[in-house]
């Protein structure tokens, strides 16, 4: 090209920068589109650049924004900004032609000429980028709560303990009493209630270890039924939608009924005034990761757990913060607001993920996806029931928290044992070296001052004379970090535990290191 004439041969460089750009580029003047690229077309889903360009300019946003602004409004600042500064970056929700609403950021730059306010629009589809940064922060609260569960979990079990153990002894010596001892028990429940609580923080924030099993989730869901129809009550009309053949996963029974009814109560809630709520049971092979999921899972088979409701619905809003710890749209006292976040919790540690769907006056689709399990025997683990009689051995306790080890003394005690006791591992060698031939069983806290309990059974393992012992711990995590390095088996029992489950735990280990000397 010469004296600013274009070559006639060639192509104009710019329009061709302009057409095969992979951002949206378009040109505003006045209130009306005036061109676009072909970016822009395919990233609105129409079906031809003149159809865009006979829309407005408004018809491309929704009516507000994420901040609550209406788009009209907020577009008018935009635009003044840019003119003001020659330029203007943000971030802006756009509308497709068939409706889907997705984020973008634009870059507007004002040029003025001849009178006229022209615009020059580059829309960047930011979709990946925003659902990675939902995915960081999701990540970031979840390292936070994690901290705090494992800040609070050790010493709050261990009050727990405190509270229900003492409840239970209280309860045997008001037998005679029953309008005191059914205050008793009240307190007990609150104690029992509040440690299943902390359990559900705890697993949401991946602090708690879940025991894995090959289950049959069908027929999980079929010993609920029972209960489900009591918990959601009469004004709810339920139907249970079973395959004809087992569905196996691998997962925690205990969790996986947490996570059914924990599904169904937030139906039920929603629905004060009664309705519908459908449970159905299905099998999935995925290609991709659903659709809304909070994060990624692997491509393969799943089992899906679908809990439909006809209640009061969630706004986008709340469907985003859903799976929050302690978020809740229940009033004071009525949800702590770990529900929803134990169930993802749940699903995730096993390998699966939540979907939610809901629509505000229509109703609410929670799907959990579980992977099929194809290995090993599907079985229902059934709770051990343990046994209830004491005995005569000697037991040496090591517990710093004077509340707990006067409840364990106590109760060990009532059962028959004879109990010595120690506030750390240190004091604990001291007792071994003088009483170690007739100490049958060390019952030991895990993390304390001084001399843990994992350290201190090293200690006596180095020196060839190791006892049986029963760990405890409110602090599952924890505690397998300080046990991992003991290279020998470890029975731990986890606080809160009520005085039955003690005695019967002290009575297991006892007769195993009976069978053991036998053998």
């Amino acid at each position: 090209m010469e004296g600013g004439q274009h070559d006639p041969g060639h192509s104009d460089p710019y329009r061709e920068l302009f057409e095969r750009s992979a951002d949206a580029i378009l040109i505003i003047e006045g209130d009306e589109f005036v061109d676009c690229n072909a970016a822009t077309v395919k990233m609105l889903r129409y079906r031809t650049k003149e159809e865009l360009l006979r829309t407005h300019p408004s018809e491309l946003s929704p009516p507000t924004q994420p901040d609550g602004r209406s788009s009209f409004e907020k577009a008018n600042e935009m635009i003044a900004l840019a003119f003001e500064h020659g330029s203007h970056r943000f971030e802006w929700d756009h509308v497709r032609a068939d409706g889907e609403v997705f984020p973008v950021e634009v870059l507007l730059t004002a040029v003025p000429r001849d009178g006229k306010n022209i615009l020059h629009v580059v829309w960047r589809d930011i979709t990946e980028r925003k659902l990675l940064e939902s995915q960081l922060r999701h990540a970031q609260k979840m390292e936070a709560i994690g901290k705090l569960a494992g800040g609070i979990a050790h010493d709050f079990n261990n009050l727990l303990v405190a509270i229900i153990g003492q409840s239970e002894l209280l309860e045997e010596e008001l037998a005679a009493e029953p309008e005191h001892a059914a205050s008793v028990a009240e307190i007990r429940s609150a104690g029992e209630r509040a440690a299943r609580l902390v359990r559900q923080l705890l697993i949401f924030s991946r602090k708690q270890e879940l025991v894995l099993n090959h289950l049959d989730l069908r027929a999980i869901l079929e010993d609920l039924m029972s209960l489900l129809r009591r918990l959601i009550g009469e004004n709810i009309e339920l139907w249970l939608n079973l395959p004809s053949v087992p569905v196996p996963v691998k997962s925690d029974k205990s969790q996986l009924e947490q996570v059914v009814i924990n599904l169904v109560t937030n139906a039920r809630d929603a629905m004060p005034s009664g309705g519908e709520l459908v449970v159905s049971l299905d099998v999935e092979e995925l290609q991709t990761t659903p659709e809304d999921a909070p994060d990624r899972i692997e491509a393969g088979v799943y089992a899906t757990l679908l809990v439909r409701d006809t209640g009061t619905g969630m706004n986008r809003a709340t469907i985003a913060r859903a799976f929050d710890p302690f978020f809740t749209t229940k009033g004071l006292g009525e949800g702590t607001g770990l529900g929803l976040a134990t169930v993802y919790g749940i699903a995730k540690r096993s390998g699966g993920t939540v979907v939610l769907h809901s629509v505000e006056g229509e109703g609410t689709r929670a799907k959990v996806y579980l992977p099929i399990s194809r290995q090993g025997t599907v079985q229902l683990v059934t709770t051990k029931v343990l046994p209830t009689r004491g005995g005569e051995e000697r037991i040496l306790v090591v517990e710093d928290e004077p509340a707990v080890s006067n409840l364990v003394v106590d109760v060990l005690k009532k059962a028959g044992y004879s109990v010595l006791l120690a506030s750390n591992g240190a004091r604990a060698l001291e007792i071994w070296e003088q009483r170690s031939a007739d100490i049958d069983l060390l019952l030991t806290d895990v993390v304390m001052p001084e001399m843990g309990g994992a350290a201190l059974v090293q200690e006596l393992h180095r020196r060839g004379n190791p006892p049986t012992t029963l760990f405890m711990s409110g602090y599952t995590n924890r505690a397998i970090e300080h046990l991992g390095a003991l290279g020998i088996p470890v029975d731990l029992l986890e606080k809160p535990f009520s005085g039955p489950e003690l005695v019967g735990r002290v009575r297991i280990a006892l007769d195993r290191a009976a069978e053991t000397a036998r053998s």
